[in-house]
């Protein structure tokens, strides 16, 4: 059976306001919120605006809406302010976990190309917090060299069924774009804020940036 699809008209796209790139959805109570990089425009000594380098983003921007229509601003997280050390704020991915004191909220980026960091908060719209002061993954970490991952960025996390979160980050395809092997996936920690294990290496085909893991939930029909 086809299903026709209804215009959404000016809701699409869904900000015009400020700039929205790399979204990462998470639904919490019914709504669906957006984390996306807060990208901006770079100008010259003139005021004209030049090739963008990337070297500006320190902000996530996040959304949210209950019906996929209408949205609701939430600000800017300006990620620098909260984790000092952080030159760089790109690519965010969230997940939710169900700990002792209810609901916590754990919010990764990428420093650039070369580390990934972590915030924390009681919300899904912070206020936040830097729990370690220092980079979750860098360049120090194992199997993390930029021989071996060119792009130490774009992280992605799933918590699994019981309760253990995982990250995947990498990129860069380096001299084999077929098996550039520059994706890496690691296991967090109890505090979803270290490792317990060293980066293991995935080899996902042509992987350029941009990893991403979704859990597929499916039911079995055991009737006759």
């Amino acid at each position: 059976m086809k299903k026709s699809l209804k215009k959404i008209g000016n809701a699409n796209p869904v900000m015009t306001q400020r700039f929205g790139a790399d979204p990462y959805a998470m639904v919490y109570e019914d709504r669906v919120y957006l984390y996306m990089t807060g990208d901006d425009f770079i100008y010259d000594e003139t005021g004209e605006i030049k090739e963008n380098n990337y070297s500006n983003i320190y902000t996530i921007n996040v959304i949210s809406s209950s019906d996929l229509v209408n949205w609701t601003d939430h600000g800017t997280i300006k990620v620098n302010e909260v984790a000092t050390w952080a030159k760089h704020s790109w690519a965010p991915t969230i997940c939710k976990r169900e700990e002792k004191n209810g609901t916590m909220f754990y919010l990764y980026f990428a420093n650039g190309g070369d580390g990934i960091g972590v915030l924390r908060s009681k919300s899904p719209l912070g206020p936040w917090e830097d729990p370690s002061g220092k980079r979750l993954i860098s360049r120090d970490t194992p199997n993390c060299s930029s021989s071996e991952v060119p792009w130490l960025f774009d992280p992605a996390v799933l918590v699994d069924d019981d309760g253990t979160g995982y990250l995947y980050f990498g990129g860069g395809t380096g001299t084999d774009s077929e098996h550039p092997k520059s994706a890496r996936v690691v296991k967090l920690g109890e505090d979803m804020c270290s490792l317990v294990s060293d980066p293991e290496e995935l080899d996902p085909y042509y992987l350029f940036e941009d990893s991403e893991i979704n859990c597929l939930l499916y039911t079995s029909d055991a009737a006759d």
